[in-house]
């Protein structure tokens, strides 16, 4: 009685113990089923390595884990089959096991008891131990949980694709039929297997980092994996070669579940690695080998120049951060995004820096990639930088209509300067009357008045020598919303520089139809200049525009200013014009034609005025006048006229019109014109009706409809 006692005692101790739990953590997914969807059909392969049973035996029951917190009231109605599959995971988005290979062990309702949700089978379902596992549980529950807008269950991550999973608010998956495409992962319910017995010798461990093969690893990983029921603790072998041990030999980890190598491996190598779990002297046999490759060497960090830096020195110094382990840094320089024409490739040794032996080019934009490299790596994808060289002093003539510049940025070489609290100058196509291109442009700001400096290249100009700068200016809004503009130049482009007044425009009123602005100036001391433009419009104006900006040698010979032709009548018209400020030595030379084609010589005159001889009336001229300077002449000044109509025959009182009213309703009419009829001097007592001597008479078209009454 009492060894039928002690037999009973010992089976009720070894059922008790007849369990094997597979994986840790609270990491939170959709398995065995989705809590936070509707409805949730999963199926889960368990290799039977990780399974890792003594023998073959009959699964009673099963142990699903999550917060004791968590609320499953509206995710509670569940079915569960279990199955045996060859399959180590799923191979797509729609493999799923057919229920035919499946045996339905559990159908009904479960809870969450303390943060366990155990399931027991009324027939026990005989796992062969020589396949893997399969469980499939549907939740066809209408409602979800939403436990924090997240799953509740608790996973680990197992091998790739190890569960196929479907989860909707609408569609209620049937296995009975068939399924819709689902979703793969690699994480798996932490489940117990009530009533199989772990083996004495532990499993192989999973690894869950990095994944097999992997490329781009770190020079000091940190190798990652699942527990194993049972194990104590863990060994890690690691070479460089397949099997080899060169880098770990068994190395005792001790029982945790990370290894982070304490010696960085080398840059672009492949590593050969297996991990066993052991239980006091017991160890777990024919691992899988895994292999992973570190990344290449990393890029230099370099840290001058900047980042599309402009005004570069055109021998500049490149500088980088030290890369640890390299053993050397090539360059490639190019005018071009990827070119090698300056550069290709070039070995600059073990160093930090790299200066251009050979000035490059002024005003250039240069394109270079930097490289580490040492005996078994190079670094790849560097980004490429860029730099633009400083622009140097231009020559004259010097022109900038902003057609380079990609708006709203100003041209390349240019700069730019906010003194004050209101908007910058940018570029912009204003596309209508004298601005139909680009232009440099000034926007108003609503409420602080405009203080922004425009600055041109810098100038190479001579001391004593004349140069003369002109551009058109103009605004948006005419009247309504007059702009300010300033002129000025100076040594560097600062408006503190600008000591050198030119012009001050402080009415701009002109809308788009341009005005010309021209003076000349003189340097006292040789060297770089710039010419800065000074928006300082009052606030909540609208827009200033400058454009076409030319900076020349003053002429020699200036052009006769404020060429006109005035008074015009039906045959003959004076032009006029005022002298340059240094009147020319030899007078001037005029010409004056029906067709607009310059002339290349003209008549002599010493004045600063021509009554042109007899004229043709209502007929277009074109006139031009220029200076003659000792042994040089201007350019040509123009205008244009158009010479009034003939005058109408009855001119002056003497001869007068008589109407003569008809005897029916139109009858007798006189139509004629006025157009071109003179201002003539008072009329005599005969052409009033009261005898008062008038001064002026203005012709007047009068058409005249008589009927009678």
């Amino acid at each position: 009685m009492r060894k039928f006692l002690l037999s009973c005692m010992v089976a009720l101790s070894i059922g008790a113990t007849a369990q094997i739990t597979l994986g840790t953590g609270t990491t939170k997914g959709p398995a065995p089923v989705s809590t936070y969807y509707e409805y949730s059909y999963v199926q889960q392969i368990f290799p039977k390595s990780e399974i890792n049973a003594d023998a073959a035996g009959n699964i009673t029951g099963l142990k699903f884990y999550l917060s004791s917190t968590a609320t499953i009231t509206n995710s509670s109605e569940w079915v569960v089959y279990l199955g045996h599959t060859a399959k180590p995971n799923f191979t797509s988005v729609s493999d799923w096991i057919p229920l035919s290979g499946l045996t339905k062990v559990f159908e009904g309702t479960v809870t969450n008891n303390g943060g366990l949700v155990e399931i027991g089978f009324a027939t026990p379902f005989p796992y062969n131990n020589a396949d893997n596992l399969v469980i499939a549980a549907e939740e066809n529950k209408p409602g979800y949980n939403s436990n924090g807008s997240a799953e509740a269950m608790y996973v680990y991550a197992g091998s790739s694709n190890n569960t196929l999973y479907f989860r909707d608010d609408t569609v209620n998956p049937d296995p009975t039929t068939t399924l819709p495409d689902g979703a793969r992962t690699a994480n798996k319910s932490i489940v117990t297997f009530l009533g199989l017995t772990p083996s004495a010798i532990p499993a192989c461990p999973t690894v869950t980092a990095p994944t097999a093969t992997a490329t781009g690893v770190a020079v000091s990983p940190t190798i990652t994996w699942n527990a194993v029921n049972g194990a104590t603790g863990y060994r890690i072998s690691m070479g460089t070669t397949p099997g080899g041990t060169n880098i770990l030999n068994n190395q005792d980890l001790g029982n945790v579940t990370t290894y982070a190598l304490t010696t960085s491996l080398e840059y672009s190598t492949q590593y050969y690695y297996t991990i066993t779990a052991y239980n006091g002297g017991v160890s777990s046999t024919g691992c899988t080998e895994n292999s992973f490759t570190t990344r290449t060497i990393p890029c230099p960090t370099i840290t001058a120049p900047s980042a599309s830096a402009s005004g570069v020195s055109t021998t500049p110094t490149i500088t980088w951060d030290a890369v640890t382990a390299a053993t050397g840094y090539k360059l490639s320089v190019g005018t071009t995004a990827g070119g090698t024409d300056v550069l290709n490739n070039q070995d600059l040794g073990n160093v930090t820096s790299y200066t251009f032996p050979t000035a490059l080019n002024t005003a250039t934009t240069y394109f270079y990639t930097l490289n580490s490299y040492n005996t078994v790596s190079n670094s790849a994808s560097c980004s490429e930088r860029s730099f633009t060289t400083v622009c140097g002093g231009a020559g004259i003539p010097y022109n900038q209509d902003f057609e380079s510049a990609a708006t709203p940025s100003i041209p390349m070489c240019t700069s730019r300067e906010n003194v004050g609290s209101g908007n910058n100058w940018t570029t912009y196509s204003p596309g209508t009357g004298s601005f139909n291109t680009k232009a440099l442009n000034y926007t108003y700001h609503s409420t602080n008045a405009a203080n922004a400096w425009f600055f041109t290249q810098g100038l190479n100009l001579t001391a004593g020598t004349a140069y003369r700068l002109s551009f058109i200016y103009g605004n948006a809004s005419g009247v309504s919303f007059p702009e300010k503009l300033k002129v000025a130049y100076g040594t560097t482009a600062a408006s503190s520089s600008m000591n050198n007044d030119l012009l001050d425009f402080s009415n701009i009123t002109n809308g788009t139809t341009a005005n010309t602005a021209v003076v000349d100036f003189i340097p006292t001391t040789s060297g770089v200049y710039y010419i800065g433009f000074n928006a300082y419009s009052a606030a909540n104006m609208n827009r200033l525009y400058v454009d076409n900006i030319k900076v020349d040698v003053a002429p020699a010979c200036s052009e006769p200013l404020s060429f006109a032709a005035t008074p015009v009548t039906s045959t003959s018209a004076t032009i006029t014009w005022v002298a340059p400020s240094t009147a020319p030595a030899n007078g001037y030379e005029y010409v004056f034609s029906t067709t607009n084609t310059t002339p290349t010589s003209g008549t002599p005159i010493a004045g600063t005025s021509v009554d042109l001889p007899p004229l043709t009336p209502n007929t277009t001229y074109y006139a031009w006048v220029r200076s003659m300077c000792a042994g040089t002449q201007s350019v040509w000044s123009s205008v244009s006229f158009t010479t009034l109509p003939t005058p109408p025959s009855n001119d002056e009182c003497s001869n007068v019109l008589t109407l003569t009213p008809g005897g029916t309703f139109v009858q007798n009419a006189i139509v004629g014109t006025t157009v071109g009829a003179t201002n003539t001097g008072g009329h005599t007592a005969s052409c009033l009706n009261t005898p008062t001597n008038v001064g002026g008479m203005y012709g007047i078209k009068l058409l005249f409809q008589l009927r009678e009454v």
